[in-house]
């Protein structure tokens, strides 16, 4: 799924624009939105807390207690992921978990065990066969119109890195999308990243620690839309170890998929 040089392009520019045409996003882009039309008391059957392992479930704007996304994002997700039984999610999002799911995440797990063979980070790739699960945080961005105030650093959705050792937008990347890259002068700079309807993939958290830094997670962040009546939906996929895992990650000795969330959620 990669071609030779994919990994050097991948460390060189800090994210990755595949040759492969992004992935049909039909079926997930319509169970989400049948969620989201949904009334909030039917939806807060499903929040976060109601699951208790990464981040699965839903989150909404000026929700304070979402692990997922700070209060003030202008945006609600809902996450799915291999670590829940189908029957833990909405109706709504069942057909999709039965159906093209699977084909999109044996495409995501080709494309980073390509990746990996090619880095060649010690163990690194053992770790993934042994450990990695996936997750999709499905977003919606609402009209701009909707609010009176932005997130921080006045963007849609405040800059982070990802939990993953790899995000994957498997279905292509709408414009919107800023990445944290080093200018001309090495200087980091936020630099937008074009529309495109290839798989995109960058480095998380996960990557970073188990790299010791070697290769950074990618900051990011979504600015504001040009359109105020815009909506917005996304889809990117996150590699990341199951729940009850015990590992060895350098630097840090004896680990579990747990103790790595804690690490990850202290970054904030």
């Amino acid at each position: 799924m990669t071609d030779r040089h994919s990994a050097d392009h991948l460390k060189s520019r800090g994210y990755l624009v595949t040759s492969f045409a992004a992935l049909d996003c039909s079926e997930p882009l319509a169970a989400f939105q049948s969620f989201i039309h949904r009334d909030r008391d039917y939806q807060r059957r499903f929040l976060q807390k109601r699951y208790g392992y990464a981040y699965d479930g839903f989150s909404f704007y000026g929700q304070t207690d979402s692990s997922h996304q700070a209060e003030d994002d202008l945006i609600s997700t809902f996450v799915l992921s291999e670590f829940y039984p189908v029957d833990r999610y909405p109706a709504e999002f069942q057909g999709f978990l039965k159906g093209s799911w699977k084909e999109v995440v044996k495409t995501v797990r080709s494309l980073e065990t390509a990746l990996l063979a090619q880095l060649d980070v010690p163990g690194l790739l053992d770790f993934y066969r042994r450990n990695a699960g996936h997750m999709v945080s499905s977003n919606y961005y609402p009209p701009l119109q909707q609010f009176t105030s932005t997130a921080a650093g006045n963007t849609r959705l405040s800059a982070h890195p990802d939990a993953s050792l790899f995000t994957v937008f498997p279905f292509g990347v709408d414009e919107e999308l800023e990445l944290q890259l080093a200018g001309e002068n090495g200087v980091l700079e936020w630099q937008s990243v074009d529309a495109t309807d290839r798989i995109l993939v960058y480095p998380g958290y996960l990557m970073e620690m188990w790299t010791q830094g070697a290769i950074k997670a990618m900051n990011h962040r979504v600015r504001l839309s040009d359109n105020r009546a815009a909506e917005r939906f996304t889809f990117s996929l996150f590699s990341l170890p199951f729940p009850q895992r015990a590992f060895e990650m350098p630097g840090r000795g004896s680990m579990t998929s747990e103790a790595y969330f804690e690490a990850y959620g202290a970054l904030f």
